[in-house]
């Protein structure tokens, strides 16, 4: 199984493998130790091995929390993005109610062309895992029809130079949504997770509690919690992918009152 194929099942049922895997594993690790070290070589040391356990289980417990809030910001910050360039597409459509025709109508299917494009190929693409292109043919097309607009009187300048500070910013929302796309969780941070969570677990084998179901227990417990964690990182870390990303809302709403407006002229 490839990373990209874990975006290709409900989070549920990867949070459920996830979970799954590491109690399992922990049992397993639990009665292997059980085997090796005898419960008596084990609870004369507990006092060391419980000191040494608080310290990695707070540096991991550290380090899980900030892997989290990362992906949770990073999940925001691609939120933010995509509601911030719907909204300047928005505020685009309505300058171009300063053009005269043939120009408005060309510009207003422009702007909708873009925000149609946005909802029914781009989101796609980014929910695969494949970027959408950087460069887009209908901003280019308004791009150009800004720049080679003929200016008869001060208003024409003024609305010229409004539909060019508008699109400038839209360009800016726009790489500012791919940006937000990629992951924000390198691979070593990934190594780091999964091999400090496997070690957590494993010096907790060197306690020895007098019950061995009560010893399991707590294993299990404790590398489902931390399992719970990854699969809430695994969800936000990719903000465009998975059945718990980005929605298009904000575009569609945005055509949806651009097609309304269309419909009445």
């Amino acid at each position: 199984m490839t990373p990209d194929m874990i975006y290709q099942y409900p989070t549920w049922a990867i949070g459920l493998l996830v979970i799954s895997a590491a109690i399992v594993g922990s049992v397993l690790l639990e009665l292997c130790a059980r085997r090796l070290l005898p419960l008596e070589l084990r609870r004369g040391h507990n006092d060391v091995a419980a000191a040494i356990f608080s310290i990695i289980g707070v540096t991991y417990a550290v380090l899980l929390a900030f892997v989290a809030m990362l992906a949770w910001e990073g999940f925001n910050k691609a939120k933010a993005a995509s509601y911030a360039e719907a909204s300047v597409v928005g505020g685009l459509y309505n300058l171009t109610a300063g053009l005269s025709d043939p120009e408005k109508t060309s510009a207003q299917k422009a702007v909708m062309g873009y925000a149609r494009h946005v909802v029914t190929v781009e989101w796609p693409r980014q929910a695969q895992g494949r970027p959408p292109d950087l460069d887009s043919a209908h901003l280019d097309d308004l791009n150009k029809m800004a720049l080679n607009r003929s200016l008869s009187d001060q208003a024409d300048r003024d609305v010229r130079l409004l539909l060019l500070q508008t699109l400038q910013r839209l360009w800016d929302a726009r790489h500012e949504r791919l940006l937000a796309a990629q992951s924000t969780i390198p691979d070593v941070v990934w190594f780091v997770l999964i091999a400090g969570g496997a070690l957590t677990v494993s010096f907790g084998s060197f306690l020895g509690a007098p019950s061995v179901r009560m010893q399991i227990a707590m294993s299990a417990v404790l590398a489902a919690s931390g399992a719970l964690v990854l699969t809430l990182i695994v969800a936000l870390s990719n903000p465009f992918r998975g059945d718990f990303r980005v929605s298009t809302a904000p575009f569609e709403d945005a055509l949806s009152r651009m097609e309304t407006d269309a419909a009445r002229q």
